[in-house]
């Protein structure tokens, strides 16, 4: 997504769970093993741990939707690693809020969590585009642009799995996003080009995914790479895993989220999606191939 162009995003193949256990009384604790965090907090909703900050924004935004959120225990686990340009801010976000609300007997629609999770990625990245909840929450394959939401979806989708290798370098969203913004202003007369062009891609895109033509969507991730990578989003890491997964036969890959560390995805004919798991696993300790276009956000079970 370059400065409100839209952006296709789709829903993976990993778990983010949440498990909530009322309580008789204060503190809501709730504890996360991939976060490191582990918080208890009373009625203000204040912990001393920076990585409960966004989802006590949550908890409070729940109120503010009139769920009676009760005290509870909530344990949150996660497949997928943290500050990897995946979305685990968001899936954690929604996991807990679906949880709650579930436990408060409220059950929140799909708007209506998009809205509570967006709270919780304000307090994360500051000016979020929301399309990490948006992804998590709604599923499938979507179009997504800043200020319109999710204005389109992709059916079918992927039918191969998305390689996807983590980097290992960690940031923030929000300083390569003012780094965009500040590259834009500085190009002038460039700056409505490479938006448009960004546009065209998503088009063409669009319709090699419906279409299932493997090649083409692999030819638009290179040439989306190459523009994210002129704008100064991309590290050497990244370029790395992106060359080593084209090496072993990937028909295309590109970094993914905001840039400056985080990950890449990659996509390969069926029999050539093994090589380029091994290729990829020598330069990163996280690499999967994932379902896209999975099932969104959901409570799984309820028990009272």
């Amino acid at each position: 997504m370059v400065n409100g162009s839209r952006a296709i995003a789709t829903a993976l193949g990993l778990w983010t769970q949440a498990i909530a256990y009322e309580k008789p009384s204060w503190p809501i604790e709730v504890e996360s093993p991939a976060l490191g965090l582990r918080c208890a907090t009373g009625p203000e909703l204040s912990c001393s741990s920076r990585e409960a900050t966004p989802l006590l924004a949550v908890v409070k935004a729940l109120r503010g939707a009139d769920v009676d959120v009760p005290p509870a225990r909530v344990i949150i686990s996660s497949e997928a690693p943290a500050s990897a340009g995946l979305g685990s801010s968001a899936s954690s976000s929604a996991a807990l809020a679906s949880a709650l609300a579930e436990l408060a007997g409220a059950g929140l629609s799909k708007e209506e969590l998009y809205r509570v999770v967006m709270e919780g990625e304000r307090a994360a990245h500051g000016n979020p585009s929301g399309v990490d909840p948006a992804a998590v929450i709604y599923g499938g394959t979507i179009v997504f642009r800043k200020g319109a939401g999710v204005v389109g979806t992709i059916s079918p989708g992927l039918s191969v799995p998305l390689i996807v290798a983590d980097s290992g370098a960690r940031r923030s969203t929000s300083a390569p996003v003012l780094s965009v913004i500040r590259f834009l202003d500085r190009i002038g007369g460039l700056r409505d080009s490479m938006i448009g062009l960004v546009e065209q891609i998503i088009d063409l895109a669009s319709d090699a995914i419906r279409k299932g033509s493997l090649e083409d969507i692999g030819n638009l991730m290179n040439i989306n790479h190459g523009l994210l990578s002129a704008i100064g989003v991309s590290t050497p890491e990244l370029e790395e895993l992106v060359h080593a997964a084209r090496r072993a036969g990937a028909l295309g890959a590109k970094l993914t989220g905001a840039g400056w560390g985080g990950s890449i995805i990659a996509i390969a004919q069926p029999e050539k999606t093994n090589d380029v798991v091994s290729a990829l696993s020598a330069h990163s300790r996280w690499v999967r191939a994932l379902e896209a276009g999975a099932e969104g956000a959901r409570v799984v079970e309820a028990s009272y």
